[in-house]
């Protein structure tokens, strides 16, 4: 957009203040004067209250605040008023927004294998966010809980699956007795099978 002339120090009356005013003269409509960011350079500190629509600044010795019109909720526009509006050339360009539901439905399932049973696949989109990959840290819960380590202490350093030795005859010995009991469920009975196939 470009200034059609310059004015530097233009006096103008705003809520009873007398204050000088850089203009650019522009070709807007809607309003008779946009104070920018060439004004606000000339007032020095100032503090701005954008809740409460207020400017305060120091001026010839004084503070001076300036209030903000309440502006009411913006309305439904009429046809009529979108024509007036084109009419007297106030718009340069105008978009409309639609909403559109769409209509493909991403079938998260349809990596799984085509033997699932329906109330396995029924389970998991139920809870399909549950099953999502995490795309961020979980949200913020009433209580973080945290593991406070002491000053200097280094990280950890465990190898995977590596037990000491009484550990580890005690693992085989539960895995051994779990194996050979009868089973109380379907579940349990492939978990077995599982861990069958894993210990030969």
């Amino acid at each position: 957009m470009n200034a059609e002339g310059v004015i530097s120090d233009l006096s103008v009356k705003i809520q009873g203040h007398e204050l000088k005013v850089p203009v650019f003269l522009l070709p807007v409509a809607g309003a008779d004067m946009i104070l920018g960011a060439s004004w606000l350079a000339t007032l020095g500190p100032h503090v701005a209250d954008y809740a409460s629509l207020t400017l305060k600044f120091f001026l010839n010795g004084k503070f001076v605040t300036l209030e903000g019109e309440k502006v009411p909720r913006p309305s439904v526009a009429q046809l009529n008023h979108l024509k007036r509006l084109q009419n007297t050339d106030v718009i340069a360009e105008w978009f409309t927004i639609q909403w559109l539901k769409s209509n493909v439905v991403e079938d998260m399932f349809k990596e799984l294998p085509t033997d699932t049973k329906p109330e396995i696949s029924r389970l998991l989109h139920t809870y399909k966010a549950v099953f999502n990959t995490p795309v961020a840290l979980p949200p913020d819960r009433s209580h973080n809980h945290h593991i406070p380590l002491m000053e200097g202490s280094n990280p950890v350093k465990v190898k995977p699956y590596r037990y000491p030795h009484s550990q580890k005859t005690q693992i085989e010995q539960m895995i051994h007795e779990m194996l050979h009991q009868e089973p109380e469920c379907q579940f349990i009975q492939q978990v077995k099978e599982v861990l069958k196939s894993d210990n030969h």
